[in-house]
C-alpha cells in the first residue's frame, strides 16, 4: 500500500509539473531527497508516467493532429510546414541529449542546484509580465530560438514549457499559438525519454519494484492529471496570468534552498 501511495504521488508531481511552468523534473529531484521516493523509481515507471504525460498531448490536441496529419498526406504546405518546425524545435534538445549526457546526470544529483535552478525560472516566468502582447506565427528563426530554450530546460529546476512558452511570447508569438507549440514540440521527446527507457529495462529488467497494477494505476493518474494541467495552462495564458507560475517558482526554490542549507 505504501509504494503504491508513492507511484500515485509521482504520477500526480508528473502530471502537473510536466506542463505547468514549474519543472517536472526539478520536483521529482526534490521529492526524492525530501519525500524519500527513490524506491520507486526505475526504468519501468519512467516509461509508465511519460507515456502517461504523452497520452495527455495526444488527446488534448486530437483534432489538431488529425487535422496536420491529413493535410500531410494531402501535402499541404501549411502541415508540412508546422510539422518540420516542430522536429526543428527538437533537434538541439536532441543533440546536447546526446552530447552532456554525463553533465546532465550530475545536476540530478544535486538538489541546491535544482533549488537555484527553479529561483531562475521563478525570475524569468515573472519576467514575461512584462513581454508584448503579439499574433505572431511561429517562424523557423522563432522555432530554433524556441528549441535552444526547449534543450536548456534539460537541467533540472528550468521548466521546459516556461522556457519555451515564455520566449514565445517574447517573440510576439500569439499565446493559443505558443502552448501549441510547446506541447506539441514536447511529444516526440517524450516519446524518446520512453523509448530510451524501454532499451534500458531490456538491458537491465524491471528495477522500480513496482507491480502491474501500480503501474497502471501511474499511466492513468499522471495521463489524466496531465490532460487538465495542458487545460489549466492554455486558459491561464489567455488571461495573461502565465506569470503567476514564478512566484510559486521562486519561493519553492529559495525554501527549498534554505531547507537544504541548514
Amino acid at each position: 500500500m505504501e509504494n503504491l501511495f508513492k507511484v500515485i504521488l509521482l504520477a500526480i508531481i508528473q502530471g502537473v509539473t510536466e506542463f505547468l511552468p514549474v519543472s517536472s523534473s526539478g520536483h521529482l529531484v526534490l521529492s526524492k531527497h525530501f519525500l524519500g521516493l527513490e524506491a520507486t523509481t526505475g526504468a519501468t515507471l519512467e516509461i509508465v508516467l511519460h507515456a502517461g504525460t504523452l497520452v495527455s498531448i495526444l488527446v488534448f490536441y486530437a483534432k489538431h493532429l488529425a487535422q496536420i496529419a491529413a493535410g500531410v498526406f494531402k501535402g499541404e504546405k501549411s502541415a508540412i510546414r508546422f510539422t518540420l518546425l516542430v522536429l526543428v524545435g527538437c533537434v538541439p534538445a536532441i543533440i546536447l541529449g546526446f552530447t552532456a549526457q554525463d553533465k546532465l546526470e550530475g545536476a540530478f544529483l544535486n538538489p541546491r542546484f535544482v533549488s537555484c535552478a527553479l529561483m531562475a525560472t521563478g525570475l524569468f516566468l515573472v519576467s514575461t509580465h512584462f513581454a508584448k502582447s503579439g499574433e505572431k506565427r511561429v517562424g523557423w528563426l522563432s522555432g530554433l530560438i524556441i528549441g535552444l530554450t526547449q534543450a536548456l530546460a534539460m537541467l533540472p529546476g528550468i521548466s521546459r514549457s516556461g522556457s519555451t512558452i515564455g520566449t514565445a511570447r517574447f517573440l510576439g508569438i500569439e499565446p493559443k499559438e505558443a502552448a501549441e507549440y510547446s506541447f506539441l514540440m514536447s511529444a516526440p521527446l517524450l516519446a524518446g525519454v520512453a523509448l530510451l527507457a524501454m532499451f534500458d529495462l531490456a538491458e537491465h529488467g524491471n528495477s522500480s519494484g513496482t507491480s502491474a497494477l501500480e503501474l497502471i494505476l501511474g499511466f492513468a493518474v499522471s495521463a489524466m492529471v496531465g490532460y487538465f494541467s495542458i487545460k489549466w495552462l492554455v486558459s491561464l495564458l489567455r488571461r495573461g496570468r502565465f506569470w503567476y507560475f514564478g512566484i510559486y517558482c521562486l519561493a519553492m526554490g529559495a525554501f527549498t534552498f534554505v531547507l537544504l542549507s541548514i
